[in-house]
Protein backbone atom coordinates (compact mmCIF):
# COMPACT_ATOMS: atom_id res chain seq x y z
CA UNK A 1 0.00 0.00 0.00
CA UNK A 2 0.84 3.44 -0.89
CA UNK A 3 0.40 6.69 1.71
CA UNK A 4 0.82 10.11 0.46
CA UNK A 5 -0.11 13.12 2.37
CA UNK A 6 -3.05 15.27 0.88
CA UNK A 7 -2.06 18.32 2.25
CA UNK A 8 1.34 19.00 1.28
CA UNK A 9 0.87 16.35 -1.41
CA UNK A 10 3.63 14.10 -0.74
CA UNK A 11 4.61 10.47 -0.70
CA UNK A 12 5.11 9.30 2.43
CA UNK A 13 5.94 5.50 2.63
CA UNK A 14 4.70 1.95 1.48
CA UNK A 15 3.53 -0.37 4.24
CA UNK A 16 1.89 -4.14 4.13
CA UNK A 17 0.59 -5.47 2.19
CA UNK A 18 3.92 -4.54 -0.56
CA UNK A 19 2.26 -5.70 -3.26
CA UNK A 20 -0.94 -4.36 -3.38
CA UNK A 21 -0.17 -0.69 -5.02
CA UNK A 22 -3.30 0.76 -3.28
CA UNK A 23 -3.20 4.62 -2.25
CA UNK A 24 -4.32 5.84 0.98
CA UNK A 25 -4.92 9.27 1.61
CA UNK A 26 -4.06 10.84 4.89
CA UNK A 27 -1.63 13.53 6.80
CA UNK A 28 2.06 13.58 7.70
CA UNK A 29 2.66 14.66 10.88
CA UNK A 30 3.71 18.21 10.08
CA UNK A 31 0.13 19.09 8.36
CA UNK A 32 -1.82 17.08 11.11
CA UNK A 33 -0.10 19.84 13.44
CA UNK A 34 -1.68 22.49 12.10
CA UNK A 35 -4.81 21.00 11.00
CA UNK A 36 -5.05 20.67 14.74
CA UNK A 37 -3.77 23.91 15.20
CA UNK A 38 -6.38 25.42 12.22
CA UNK A 39 -9.23 23.01 12.66
CA UNK A 40 -10.10 23.86 8.79
CA UNK A 41 -7.26 22.40 6.60
CA UNK A 42 -7.32 23.15 3.08
CA UNK A 43 -8.10 20.69 0.63
CA UNK A 44 -7.26 22.00 -2.95
CA UNK A 45 -4.13 20.29 -2.90
CA UNK A 46 -6.16 17.34 -2.44
CA UNK A 47 -8.38 18.02 -4.87
CA UNK A 48 -5.80 18.64 -7.94
CA UNK A 49 -3.68 15.39 -6.90
CA UNK A 50 -6.82 13.23 -7.43
CA UNK A 51 -7.46 15.62 -10.50
CA UNK A 52 -3.52 14.85 -11.44
CA UNK A 53 -3.87 11.02 -10.85
CA UNK A 54 -7.27 10.66 -12.40
CA UNK A 55 -5.69 11.94 -15.45
CA UNK A 56 -2.59 9.54 -15.53
CA UNK A 57 -5.08 7.06 -15.04
CA UNK A 58 -6.61 7.89 -18.23
CA UNK A 59 -3.68 7.60 -20.55
CA UNK A 60 -2.29 4.92 -19.00
CA UNK A 61 -5.91 2.85 -19.86
CA UNK A 62 -6.28 4.38 -22.91
CA UNK A 63 -2.62 3.96 -24.35
CA UNK A 64 -3.04 7.49 -25.82
CA UNK A 65 0.29 9.35 -26.67
CA UNK A 66 1.50 11.77 -23.75
CA UNK A 67 4.22 14.03 -23.98
CA UNK A 68 6.67 13.89 -21.08
CA UNK A 69 7.21 17.28 -20.89
CA UNK A 70 3.77 18.28 -20.15
CA UNK A 71 3.41 15.37 -17.59
CA UNK A 72 6.72 16.85 -15.87
CA UNK A 73 5.37 20.37 -15.69
CA UNK A 74 2.29 19.82 -14.45
CA UNK A 75 3.71 17.69 -11.69
CA UNK A 76 6.34 20.29 -10.71
CA UNK A 77 2.96 23.15 -11.36
CA UNK A 78 1.47 21.09 -8.41
CA UNK A 79 5.05 21.07 -6.34
CA UNK A 80 5.20 16.73 -6.57
CA UNK A 81 8.37 16.18 -6.26
CA UNK A 82 10.25 13.51 -9.04
CA UNK A 83 10.24 10.98 -6.65
CA UNK A 84 7.04 11.31 -5.12
CA UNK A 85 5.96 10.92 -8.64
CA UNK A 86 7.12 7.94 -9.75
CA UNK A 87 6.57 5.99 -6.38
CA UNK A 88 3.91 7.56 -5.62
CA UNK A 89 1.86 8.05 -8.99
CA UNK A 90 3.38 6.10 -11.75
CA UNK A 91 4.35 2.56 -9.58
CA UNK A 92 0.67 1.71 -8.53
CA UNK A 93 -0.39 2.61 -12.26
CA UNK A 94 1.77 0.40 -13.76
CA UNK A 95 0.85 -2.12 -11.25
CA UNK A 96 -2.63 -1.54 -11.59
CA UNK A 97 -2.30 -1.70 -15.97
CA UNK A 98 0.00 -4.74 -15.27
CA UNK A 99 -3.11 -6.52 -13.10
CA UNK A 100 -5.72 -5.04 -16.17
CA UNK A 101 -3.56 -6.33 -18.49
CA UNK A 102 -3.08 -10.03 -17.02
CA UNK A 103 -7.28 -10.03 -16.60
CA UNK A 104 -7.50 -9.21 -20.42
CA UNK A 105 -9.00 -5.83 -19.65
CA UNK A 106 -6.57 -3.78 -21.65
CA UNK A 107 -3.96 -5.04 -24.33
CA UNK A 108 -0.59 -6.40 -24.76
CA UNK A 109 -0.14 -2.99 -26.56
CA UNK A 110 -1.93 -0.81 -24.54
CA UNK A 111 0.47 -1.88 -21.57
CA UNK A 112 3.53 -1.59 -23.33
CA UNK A 113 3.24 2.27 -24.34
CA UNK A 114 2.44 3.09 -20.81
CA UNK A 115 5.63 1.08 -19.84
CA UNK A 116 7.20 3.15 -22.74
CA UNK A 117 5.97 6.37 -21.66
CA UNK A 118 6.94 5.43 -17.70
CA UNK A 119 10.55 4.81 -19.25
CA UNK A 120 10.95 8.05 -20.79
CA UNK A 121 9.34 9.93 -17.69
CA UNK A 122 12.38 8.07 -15.53
CA UNK A 123 14.87 8.80 -18.01
CA UNK A 124 14.43 12.59 -18.00
CA UNK A 125 13.49 12.88 -14.36
CA UNK A 126 17.31 11.23 -13.91
CA UNK A 127 18.69 13.51 -16.18
CA UNK A 128 17.21 16.61 -14.87
CA UNK A 129 18.34 15.26 -10.81
CA UNK A 130 21.69 14.04 -11.79
CA UNK A 131 22.47 14.41 -15.53
CA UNK A 132 23.65 11.25 -18.09
CA UNK A 133 26.81 10.53 -16.43
CA UNK A 134 27.01 7.01 -14.76
CA UNK A 135 29.02 6.75 -11.51
CA UNK A 136 32.78 5.51 -11.94
CA UNK A 137 32.78 3.93 -8.69
CA UNK A 138 28.83 2.83 -7.45
CA UNK A 139 28.38 2.23 -4.35
CA UNK A 140 25.41 -0.14 -5.05
CA UNK A 141 24.73 -2.42 -8.13
CA UNK A 142 21.35 -3.04 -8.97
CA UNK A 143 21.00 -6.61 -11.38
CA UNK A 144 17.95 -7.86 -13.06
CA UNK A 145 18.33 -11.85 -11.87
CA UNK A 146 18.74 -13.86 -15.12
CA UNK A 147 15.40 -14.50 -17.03
CA UNK A 148 13.93 -11.27 -15.10
CA UNK A 149 12.95 -9.13 -18.01
CA UNK A 150 10.99 -6.36 -16.04
CA UNK A 151 13.59 -3.73 -15.89
CA UNK A 152 11.27 -0.84 -14.28
CA UNK A 153 11.29 -1.48 -10.91
CA UNK A 154 15.07 -1.50 -10.65
CA UNK A 155 15.34 1.96 -13.21
CA UNK A 156 13.18 3.79 -10.69
CA UNK A 157 14.94 1.98 -7.44
CA UNK A 158 18.13 3.58 -9.47
CA UNK A 159 16.73 7.28 -9.35
CA UNK A 160 15.76 6.97 -6.11
CA UNK A 161 18.77 5.55 -4.58
CA UNK A 162 20.59 8.47 -6.19
CA UNK A 163 18.48 10.85 -4.28
CA UNK A 164 19.71 8.93 -1.32
CA UNK A 165 23.49 9.89 -2.43
CA UNK A 166 24.27 6.49 -2.81
CA UNK A 167 25.67 6.50 -6.27
CA UNK A 168 24.16 3.59 -8.00
CA UNK A 169 24.97 1.62 -11.18
CA UNK A 170 21.80 -0.34 -12.59
CA UNK A 171 22.55 -3.35 -15.11
CA UNK A 172 19.19 -4.61 -17.36
CA UNK A 173 18.49 -6.86 -18.46
CA UNK A 174 19.60 -9.69 -16.41
CA UNK A 175 23.40 -11.25 -16.65
CA UNK A 176 25.25 -14.87 -16.74
CA UNK A 177 26.71 -15.46 -13.29
CA UNK A 178 30.26 -14.62 -14.75
CA UNK A 179 29.48 -11.64 -15.92
CA UNK A 180 27.99 -10.72 -12.75
CA UNK A 181 31.31 -11.84 -10.72
CA UNK A 182 33.23 -9.76 -13.21
CA UNK A 183 31.38 -6.51 -13.00
CA UNK A 184 31.29 -7.13 -8.88
CA UNK A 185 35.17 -7.30 -9.49
CA UNK A 186 35.50 -4.66 -11.56
CA UNK A 187 33.35 -2.21 -9.52
CA UNK A 188 33.85 -3.28 -6.37
CA UNK A 189 30.28 -2.06 -4.42
CA UNK A 190 29.54 -1.80 -1.13
CA UNK A 191 25.90 -4.18 -1.97
CA UNK A 192 24.54 -5.72 -5.07
CA UNK A 193 20.67 -6.08 -5.19
CA UNK A 194 18.90 -8.53 -7.29
CA UNK A 195 15.33 -7.68 -8.92
CA UNK A 196 13.44 -10.84 -8.43
CA UNK A 197 10.32 -11.71 -10.07
CA UNK A 198 9.16 -15.45 -9.80
CA UNK A 199 10.66 -17.45 -7.27
CA UNK A 200 13.11 -19.62 -9.35
CA UNK A 201 15.23 -16.75 -10.00
CA UNK A 202 17.03 -16.73 -6.58
CA UNK A 203 19.01 -19.81 -7.92
CA UNK A 204 21.23 -17.27 -9.33
CA UNK A 205 20.73 -15.22 -6.47
CA UNK A 206 21.92 -18.01 -3.81
CA UNK A 207 24.82 -19.02 -6.65
CA UNK A 208 26.17 -15.29 -6.23
CA UNK A 209 26.03 -15.47 -2.49
CA UNK A 210 28.39 -18.25 -2.86
CA UNK A 211 31.14 -16.90 -5.17
CA UNK A 212 31.33 -14.21 -4.09
CA UNK A 213 33.02 -15.26 -0.56
CA UNK A 214 36.02 -15.82 -3.62
CA UNK A 215 36.02 -12.06 -4.28
CA UNK A 216 39.16 -10.32 -3.05
CA UNK A 217 36.92 -7.17 -1.95
CA UNK A 218 33.16 -8.80 -2.07
CA UNK A 219 30.34 -6.45 -1.43
CA UNK A 220 29.12 -6.63 2.61
CA UNK A 221 25.67 -6.82 1.49
CA UNK A 222 23.72 -9.33 -1.07
CA UNK A 223 20.03 -7.29 -1.04
CA UNK A 224 17.24 -9.10 -3.22
CA UNK A 225 14.02 -7.34 -4.06
CA UNK A 226 10.85 -6.96 -7.01
CA UNK A 227 7.63 -8.79 -7.49
CA UNK A 228 8.49 -12.49 -5.76
CA UNK A 229 9.87 -10.43 -2.63
CA UNK A 230 6.60 -8.16 -2.32
CA UNK A 231 4.77 -10.73 -2.64
CA UNK A 232 6.40 -12.83 0.45
CA UNK A 233 8.99 -14.62 -0.76
CA UNK A 234 12.02 -14.96 1.69
CA UNK A 235 15.67 -16.46 1.41
CA UNK A 236 15.65 -19.46 3.79
CA UNK A 237 18.89 -20.35 2.27
CA UNK A 238 21.05 -17.31 3.19
CA UNK A 239 20.15 -15.77 6.59
CA UNK A 240 23.12 -13.15 5.35
CA UNK A 241 20.74 -11.70 2.78
CA UNK A 242 18.66 -8.49 2.94
CA UNK A 243 15.25 -8.81 1.68
CA UNK A 244 13.98 -5.81 0.80
CA UNK A 245 10.50 -5.09 0.59
CA UNK A 246 10.32 -1.56 0.13
CA UNK A 247 12.85 1.11 -1.44
CA UNK A 248 13.43 2.37 2.17
CA UNK A 249 14.79 -0.97 3.61
CA UNK A 250 18.34 0.17 1.42
CA UNK A 251 19.74 3.21 2.57
CA UNK A 252 19.90 2.42 6.41
CA UNK A 253 22.03 -0.57 5.34
CA UNK A 254 24.61 1.47 3.32
CA UNK A 255 24.51 4.49 6.02
CA UNK A 256 22.39 6.91 4.04
CA UNK A 257 19.14 8.28 5.00
CA UNK A 258 16.33 8.48 3.27
CA UNK A 259 14.91 11.32 1.34
CA UNK A 260 11.13 11.07 2.10
CA UNK A 261 8.74 11.55 5.19
CA UNK A 262 8.30 8.29 6.97
CA UNK A 263 6.06 9.76 9.65
CA UNK A 264 2.24 8.85 9.03
CA UNK A 265 -0.39 10.36 11.45
CA UNK A 266 -3.67 8.78 12.24
CA UNK A 267 -5.96 8.37 9.92
CA UNK A 268 -8.34 10.15 12.00
CA UNK A 269 -8.01 12.94 9.63
CA UNK A 270 -7.77 10.82 6.50
CA UNK A 271 -9.82 11.57 3.17
CA UNK A 272 -11.22 9.47 0.49
CA UNK A 273 -8.87 7.25 -1.35
CA UNK A 274 -8.22 8.00 -5.40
Amino acid sequence: MIKWCSYCVRFLCECEPYDDCMISHGVCQACYQKALASGAPDKKSFQELKDFFRSMQLIAHSGNPAEVHSIIEESRRLHIPPMDLLLGILQPLLVEIGKLWASGAVTVATEHRFSALVGDLLAQIRIDSHGDARPVSPQLMLINAEENYHTLGLQIGEVYFMACDIPTLTVVPGLPIKEVMDLLDLHKPKAVGFSVALAPQMKQVWEVAERMQGLPDPPKHLLVGGAAVRKGLDSERSLWIHVCRQLTDVPPLLGESDPTRLVFAQERVSLESV
